[in-house]
């Protein structure tokens, strides 16, 4: 290892970029926007999960990133510090978003989603869910239902189609670098101070980061699109330079472990007021944003200063973690995106979900960084990292062996599980809904969850009322029942269930028999089947290739 390299710095890298795997496979199930992929079913407990690692995370990444520039720029100079920026930080930016990003957007449009420059936009059907965060909703995005071939060319022509997604990181960091490289060179080159001498300098740029957020926050609240999100190109922005100041006077790092316990503590009393405000619906925003900043900045220096207190050790294993992490950061999102997208159509809880997730995740992406990246220079090339310098043989003896088999069949279980029995969405009445078939212990179920023409005639949600049973004519159609009791058989049908009529308030019993992997047919009748009407049912996302079919 490069004994210039610092443990407790490469810890909290490799900490930090392995952590995305819990927080993206998370943020499937977080109702609090965005994420590519999204389950029907959310979780609170993923919003505070998720809601904690978001305050600290990226701007933990943005500081050592701030650390990393500062002895990078020491090390090589103005024109060799440009040079490794570029080949850092410019070329796998091109690189992901020419290779990965477009079938992460896709997947995203596919779900009833589209996050572009402008803003974020959600299909009616997931509007609910959005209202659990955002009381007033957001505007209804069209229909998509081009396949990824016919979608490919406008992602590369179109501004509102084009999408960085996580890579907005490598976005921001290589603009900042080379914005800030003037004032970088200045503080090199200044005079040196004993900064450490103030005990009160640990907590200075919270003088910037509270104003940041209670001013700017409420306009520019983070699409990360470079051009118009002030917000957080302030916000990181300050991260990004203390961490440069760190490097350059090592006497702030000796304060820093200094404070790093009571730093932990005002981070836990600020969490605990943020909890309480989320928990109680507390509509004062000034107490969330000026929280968020004071809990962020002191849980990275908490972090910061246990770093370097504990983590000393380097070694083999810190070597190839370090190696793997900024590859691992261009390649986990399409890891996790791809297979969520066929993850949340299994019949299963939250949590088994989010635990699958996560392993096929790690699994695909580090299969795919030993096997596709790692040995070889035009990859490694693309993906930011070094020429390779000596054999990889041995190190080629890590738990992503084990992984392959593991992300095969999960992954072949997965859509397997999809294509073969009737549970998913499906177009019911020719497109006019659409119907979430799930299991419910043995039986099938199946639930509306999205309507062409969810309003009444007075313009209110469209409500059951017709039901024979006065108490339940207000219950909106949306989220309702329609399906319930569909047993398996052994000879490929579903039966003995039934199916409700909204229209009519009427039940009829149900059989159901797949016709092919996208096509369903449901019978419903009263007595025996021979006096009944049969209705097909498509898939949603394969009505393009059912057309050409036919």
């Amino acid at each position: 290892m490069d004994a210039s390299r610092r443990p407790d710095v490469d810890w909290l890298r490799v900490g930090a970029v392995y952590l995305l795997f819990v927080f993206h496979a998370g943020k499937v199930f977080d109702p609090a926007p965005f994420y590519h992929v999204r389950n029907d079913e959310l979780s609170f407990a993923m919003l505070v999960v998720c809601g904690f690692i978001g305050l600290w995370h990226m701007p933990l990444l943005f500081l050592l990133a701030g650390w990393s520039a500062a002895t990078s720029l020491r090390a090589r100079g103005p024109r060799h510090f440009v040079r490794e920026r570029v080949r850092k930080l410019a070329i796998p930016l091109v690189a992901g978003s020419v290779l990965l990003c477009p079938l992460i957007k896709y997947l995203e449009l596919a779900g009833g989603q589209d996050l572009n420059h402008a803003g974020l936009s959600v299909a009616a059907s997931l509007q609910d869910g959005f209202r659990q965060v955002i009381p007033g909703g957001l505007p209804v995005a069209p229909p998509f239902h081009e396949s990824f071939l016919e979608f490919l060319p406008t992602f590369f022509t179109r501004l509102d189609r084009f999408s960085w997604a996580h890579l907005w990181f490598l976005a921001y960091l290589f603009t900042f670098t080379v914005l800030y490289l003037p004032a970088f060179l200045l503080f090199l080159r200044g005079p040196r101070q004993d900064l450490g001498a103030r005990p009160w300098i640990v907590y200075a740029p919270l003088a910037l980061l509270v104003p940041i957020q209670l001013v700017l926050r409420p306009y520019w609240p983070g699409i990360q699109n470079l051009y118009d999100d002030w917000a957080n190109f302030a916000y990181y922005s300050v991260y990004l330079v203390a961490g440069f100041l760190l490097a350059r006077h090592p006497e702030l790092e000796a304060r820093v472990q200094e404070e790093r316990t009571r730093s932990l503590v005002v981070a836990l009393a600020a969490m605990g007021v943020l909890l309480g405000a989320v928990i109680t619906g507390s509509t004062a925003p000034a107490v969330l944003l000026a929280g968020s900043a004071v809990a962020g900045w002191c849980f990275v220096v908490a972090l910061l200063g246990f770093a370097r207190r504990w983590c000393t050790a380097s070694g083999p294993v810190l070597q190839w973690l370090s190696e793997s992490a900024f590859p691992v950061y261009v390649l986990h999102q399409a890891a996790i995106v791809i297979p969520g997208s066929l993850l949340v159509r299994l019949p299963l809880g939250i949590a088994t979900k989010f635990t699958l997730l996560v392993l096929v995740s790690v699994a695909l992406t580090l299969s795919v960084y030993q096997w596709a990246v790692r040995p070889f220079a035009v990859t490694r090339f693309l993906l930011g990292m070094k020429a390779k310098t000596r054999s990889l043989g041995r190190a080629a003896l890590t738990p992503s062996r084990v992984a392959v088999p593991a992300i095969a069949c999960l992954l072949v279980a997965s859509s397997t599980s999809g294509a073969a029995t009737p549970i998913g969405l499906w177009y019911a009445e020719g497109g006019a809904a659409r119907v979430a078939i799930e299991a419910r212990g043995d039986a099938l179920c199946g639930r509306v969850v999205w309507l062409r023409s969810p309003f009444d005639d007075d313009g209110c949600d469209l409500r059951d009322r017709n039901n024979p049973d006065p108490a339940l004519r207000r219950r909106p159609v949306v989220g309702l029942d329609v399906l319930h009791g569909l047993k398996a058989r052994s000879d490929g049908t579903w039966d003995d269930g039934g199916i409700y009529d909204p229209s009519t308030g009427n039940t009829y019993t149900c059989s159901l028999t797949l016709d092919g992997d996208d096509r369903l047919r449901l019978r419903g009748y009263v007595g025996i089947p021979l006096i009944g009407r049969t209705t097909t049912w498509t898939r949603v996302g394969s009505e393009n290739r059912l057309c050409r079919a036919d």
